[in-house]
């Protein structure tokens, strides 16, 4: 089997069918390659595991990652070229006490192209209420659009825009992209400090993993700037609650939190995905809409089944 063609093959598919995720995993008789979106999943075809081990080779290769590391998780982005243009991917692997890998490859669509919303009016609000100082956080599970809904959001930024993340998801050539490096002291804490000097209009922080970055994300927001930043979390009130947990002062994350922004992706009546939110803002912009008044909305309005209501409220 010619690995090269086989990850031509793959990546092709998954633009033209807008595939979110292709994930090669181990199976009794081999490896299995499947792709996802919302809420489908596709088995596309077994490969023996040998196969499977040159694939994940190549794309651990173009991803930049170490190679031989076979146990240790590891994440890194490619721009995959094809005959239309490029493809950007986000990889992930991990290894098992073995050291059988598994990847998981997250398919990066051009920014806006396939960020569809059940309610553009949802996408207004917060817009409009994302232009003020402070702190924005967008939470959401994995794979909900939290970065897309940020670089959307940021688009429309008239001055410098400065992306810190892990890896750099979304290529903007408009806004200057900085991607930690551990091995040279570049973490987020490091380069959130060295992108205030540059007095940014807006700091896009890829995610919230720690202290360290939650507290200079806090710091960056009391000095006057415009922060956006995802965190890991399963609703409205846990996403205050994490950042609680991280800082330990509630007292400070009061004066500088200016929205909340929860966001997930679920499959219209036709299975494509659509963007759903519940949000919450302070003042100046003071409104907010609930995960259940939002599923509730496009339910009323025959937007999703019923399947999909009941697994969401």
């Amino acid at each position: 089997m010619d690995i090269c063609t086989l990850s031509d093959e793959l990546v092709e598919y998954a633009k033209v069918q807008k595939m979110q995720d292709l994930s090669i995993l181990p199976t009794v008789e081999g490896m299995t390659l499947i792709f996802s979106k919302s809420y489908y999943r596709q088995m596309y075809r077994k490969v023996t595991t040998e196969d499977a081990q040159q694939l994940i080779t190549r794309f651990k290769f173009l991803g930049g990652m170490e190679v031989g590391e076979k146990r240790r998780a590891q994440l890194g982005a490619i721009s995959y070229p094809l005959a239309d243009g490029e493809q950007r991917i986000r990889v992930s692997t991990v290894g098992d006490f073995q050291g059988q890998e598994s990847l998981v490859l997250r398919f990066l669509h051009p920014l806006g192209k396939f960020h569809r919303f059940f309610m553009n009016e949802q996408y207004e609000t917060i817009a409009d209420a994302c232009r003020y100082r402070g702190l924005y956080l967008f939470s959401g599970p994995t794979g909900s659009g939290k970065s897309t809904l940020m670089y959307r959001l940021a688009s429309a930024a008239a001055g410098q825009v400065i992306t810190i993340e892990d890896p750099v998801e979304i290529v903007e050539p408009r806004f200057l992209q900085l991607q930690t490096n551990p091995m040279i002291g570049q973490d987020y804490d490091e380069l959130i400090r060295l992108s205030l000097r540059h007095r940014p209009e807006l700091l896009l922080i890829g995610e919230i993993r720690n202290k360290e970055t939650a507290k200079a994300a806090i710091r960056a927001a009391l000095t006057g700037h415009r922060v956006f930043a995802t965190i890991h979390a399963r609703g409205l009130t846990e996403t205050i609650a994490r950042l609680q947990e991280l800082t330990e002062e509630a007292a400070v994350i009061d004066q500088c939190l200016q929205g909340i922004i929860y966001q997930r992706l679920l499959p219209d009546l036709h299975g494509v995905p659509h963007a759903l939110m519940a949000y919450t803002f302070y003042e100046p912009h003071k409104s907010s809409m609930t995960w259940d008044q939002a599923l509730t909305r496009i339910r009323e309005k025959e937007q999703i089944t019923h399947e999909v209501f009941d697994k969401e409220k």
